[in-house]
Parts: structure tokens; sequence; C-alpha cells
């Protein structure tokens, strides 16, 4: 199981991406941007978002972090505190378990299900707020 610190932002992660490897001298290890989802009928994606990142993974020393901008249509209003969230790659098994312990009390922001990218991928709120992202690895 692997645990890695997750940042969102409203619209300007690529501007981040560009901050973050100029000041920690890093790279990019991998980006995914809204456009390159598979066509879906039930989640459309705008013209002016397709360029927006889904995912990116930047790599700090042997470890790295994830980053995204919010979907199309959400705006981020937390307070930057709340900014952050953990992602959890792990089996498909302790994925399910555990996003059912932090949903007992807490709140599904994205049922668990297959998507392109995990064959079991989630979102959650645990009673305390702290956002949980969950994705199997295949």
């Amino acid at each position: 199981m692997k645990i890695r610190p997750y940042l969102t932002f409203n619209g300007n992660c690529e501007e981040a991406i560009n901050l973050y490897k100029r000041a920690f001298k890093t790279d990019t290890i991998e980006i995914m941007r809204f456009g390159d989802m598979p066509l879906n009928p039930d989640f459309a994606i705008p013209d002016d978002f397709k360029d927006k990142i889904l995912q990116a993974t930047l790599k700090f020393g042997d470890d790295y972090i994830r980053m995204s901008d919010c979907g199309p249509g959400h705006a981020l209003n937390a307070p930057e505190s709340e900014r952050i969230s953990m992602a959890i790659e792990t089996n498909v098994e302790d994925t399910k378990f555990a996003f059912a312990v932090l949903a007992e009390e807490g709140r599904v922001a994205m049922p668990l299900s297959e998507t392109f990218y995990s064959p079991s991928a989630g979102v959650v709120f645990d009673k305390f707020g702290i956002m949980w992202n969950f994705s199997a690895q295949r």
C-alpha cells in the first residue's frame, strides 16, 4: 500500500506544476488531461476544459505527489488548508475495505467504480473531513 499527498487546484494546476518543477528541480512523471478521458455521454467535458489537469504526478526524490484541477462545473471553495487529500494506491480488496470503513460515518463524494485508470477508484471524506482518493492498482 502507498499513500500520497494529493493537491487540488481551481483550474491553475498546470501553473502550480511549473512552479513546483522550478522550485524543487523536479520532473513531471505523468500528466493526464480531462481531454484524454474516453468519451462518456454521462460526463461530457466542455471544450474549454479539455486542457485542464485530470491528474499529474511530480517526482520528489524517491517519492512523488499527485495533483489535479477540480472537475468541470466544480469550484474548490474550501479553505487552502482543505486543498490537500490523501491518495491511496493499493489492491482492489483493500481499496473496497478501507473505503467502506471510512464511509461508515463519512461522506462519499465519488462512489467506488471502475474507471479508465483503475479497476476501483473513488473519493470519500471521513468523519473528520479528510478527503481520501482511492485508486486500486491494475
